[in-house]
């Protein structure tokens, strides 16, 4: 398999170093500095045209987007801000805390994950290996950094009887590096799970793919510093992806498609399985959330039985996820049908059994 990266920490540390050689201006431009600043480092370094090509892909990002910013400096300790603020981020990779109310709230952009005038290079800010909550480690290379915030913040082996569940209960928005390397999810007795090999089979996680092939590129929606596996124009509905990558590669040879061998059907199909069977427990507050997103648990509300609420947190793993199968097919079918199992055969017994569904809401009720 032959994937060619665009990494800044690669093709982008050479440019600068190359640049900073001959270059006796003293920058002081640091972490604390506000977001809009950014603009002003594009007077000098404008004329590079992959440093150029970062920021036009980082300005298509969910991160340059500054949709989470509203998050920062809640409550104390360990904060919304270590993942949702600039600021939070670097003060947390670098003491294992952070220190809220910041002055500035500012989204994730190009000094968050890269120091270049402190380090003299843009290498990441950190690649150590990151512990899951499940105490599991995940270690592959560029995306440790990513993990520092794309990972469940739920450990499921904390999961027990008589638990109470609220709405902002579950994995949280990125749970995709316990997913990818097939960890953490509630697993039910008696079931085998396996995983996929995306994990070790594609050089740094997450970067392999997500920040994609150069040559794959159509402007700045996709790949790069985007992350954007697809792009959708609002305005002429045309569809730029990565699926090329896919396509290259030795196991999915010619592939057109993410859905590969009907893998993203066979997931959404639990999904919804799984999804009625919640809902007619009263345990998500209804179907079919519009703009896909994830579905609060009913809350607060106290479930008695450990393994209702474990089919819970597989359900908002694999929703939260979002690649519907991509990152770990195996793993979240096996987290998907045991769940369904069990919810199915709660059901039948209830129902079997002659005893009023009181947990179970009538299928006939929605």
């Amino acid at each position: 398999m032959k994937f060619i990266f665009l990494l800044m920490g690669a093709a982008l540390l050479s440019a600068l170093l190359l640049f900073s050689l001959g270059c006796d201006r003293e920058v002081t431009f640091e972490s604390d500095d506000d977001q809009a600043s950014l603009n002003s480092c594009f007077t000098c370094h404008g004329d590079d045209g992959l440093l150029l090509a970062a920021k036009g892909e980082w300005e298509n990002s969910a991160h340059a987007s500054g949709s989470n910013v509203d998050y920062t400096n809640r409550g104390g300790g360990d904060d919304c801000a270590r993942c949702h603020d600039h600021q939070g981020f670097v003060d947390f990779v670098a003491t294992g805390t952070i220190n809220p109310p910041y002055d500035q709230v500012s989204a994730i952009h190009c000094f968050t994950c890269h120091s270049p005038h402190d380090r003299g290079n843009l290498s990441l800010r950190t690649e150590t290996a990151y512990t899951l909550e499940n105490g599991d480690v995940f270690n592959h290379g560029s995306a440790n950094l990513c993990v520092t915030c794309h990972h469940s913040r739920l450990d499921a082996d904390d999961i027990v009887d008589s638990m109470e569940v609220y709405v902002y209960w579950g994995p949280h928005h990125g749970p995709q590096g316990d997913l990818l390397a097939g960890t953490n999810g509630y697993e039910f007795n008696g079931y085998d799970y396996e995983t996929s090999p995306h994990a070790f089979a594609i050089e740094d996680g997450c970067v392999g793919c997500h920040m994609g092939n150069v040559q794959t590129h159509d402007g700045y929606e996709v790949g790069g510093h985007s992350f954007n596996m697809e792009f959708v124009n609002e305005h002429t509905g045309d569809t730029s992806n990565l699926v090329s990558i896919c396509a290259d590669s030795a196991c999915h040879p010619s592939t057109k498609s993410y859905d590969v061998d009907g893998k993203q059907t066979e997931i959404a199909g639990l999904m919804d399985d799984l999804e009625t069977l919640l809902y007619d427990a009263g345990i998500v507050d209804s179907l079919g959330r519009p703009n896909g997103l994830p579905y609060p648990p009913v809350g607060p509300q106290l479930i008695e039985d450990k393994n209702i609420t474990g089919a819970l947190l597989n359900f908002l793993l694999v929703k939260e996820d979002r690649s519907m199968g991509v990152h770990n097919y195996k793993y979240m079918e096996g987290l998907l049908e045991s769940s369904i199992d069990y919810m199915e055969s709660l059901l039948f017994a209830q129902g079997s059994s002659g005893a009023p569904l009181s947990i179970l809401r009538s299928r006939n009720s929605h």
